[in-house]
Order: C-alpha cells, then structure tokens, then sequence
C-alpha cells in the first residue's frame, strides 16, 4: 500500500528456517546488507537502519510472527551516517542469495558474518497466510523458525560475540 506521503506499508507475510547447507542448484543473486537497530529487543516495535550495497534505508516493523507490518523509507547517505553510531553494539552484517525455488517462490538466503557466521537463515515471503500455511518447503531448508523469536534480526543484533 502507498502511503498517501510517498512511503509503502507492506504487510509482511514471510516463513523462516534455518539452513545447514548451502544451495547448490540454484542461480543466486548476492547483495551485502548491513543493519543496525535503533530500537531494543523488548520494545513492541523495531526500528532498523538498513545498508544495501549503495541504498540506504529505515524501517519500522511491528506485530511478529508470520504476518507483521513494514514501513520502509528511503534515506540519504548522510542521514544513515549520521544516525549508525546510534546502532553501535546492535548491528548484524549479512550477504543476501535471492534466488528462485522450482514451485516458483522467491527465498531469500541469509549468510551472517562477524559473530553470527556461520549462521544461515532463508525467508520466504507470501501473498496470504493461507499460501504460507500450504507452503512445503524443499529439502535444504532446515529447521522452522518463523515463530522463533531468537532468529528475528534484532534479536540477532543483540546477541553477544
């Protein structure tokens, strides 16, 4: 939905699971994010500075589990700068494998660095809950996670080295 000032609400309706092993059969295109939270893990809401190679964004997210609402705003360079110090100590780096499965669905796989690597996580998003609840996932998806909450970026961003 856009927002009558410019900026989109999206619900989000995404699963989650770990991975263990990498794909090896699929075309894979990579980005290297880097995000820090201006927000603490028990605040109701998250609010996240997001670096995408050379995009910059700030996101609100509320609600959890497989369905949440998302506000993105596009930012400046200088405002994002300006503001990363304030993430200092919540932040989590990670290259992005979007790729797509045989059924058509487009994944996103997570490959942590710094602290959290090896760490592997792949989200698939959805249009309803009813197409989330009747996905299957393919075998190299691993373990559930989407109602997890020690697999929620921010709570990633917190975790200690």
């Amino acid at each position: 939905m856009n927002l009558s000032n410019g900026y989109n609400l999206v619900i989000e309706i995404e699963r989650k699971f770990l991975v263990t092993t990498f794909p090896s059969n699929s075309e894979l295109h990579a980005v290297s994010l880097r995000q820090g939270y201006l927000t603490t893990p028990t605040d109701s809401i998250e609010l996240r500075l997001r670096q995408q190679d050379a995009e910059y964004f700030m996101t609100l997210k509320s609600g959890g589990g497989l369905s949440r609402q998302e506000y993105e705003i596009p930012v400046e360079v200088h405002q994002f700068e300006t503001l990363w110090p304030a993430t200092t100590g919540r932040r989590i780096e990670k290259t992005r494998y979007k790729g797509k499965l045989v059924d058509g669905w487009i994944f996103e796989l997570d490959v942590f660095a710094g602290h959290l690597s090896p760490l592997m996580l792949v989200e698939v998003e959805f249009p309803s809950e009813d197409a989330a609840r009747a996905f299957i996932p393919p075998p190299w998806f691993g373990e559930e996670v989407t109602e997890d909450g020690r697999y929620k970026n921010k709570a990633l961003a917190f975790s200690l080295p």
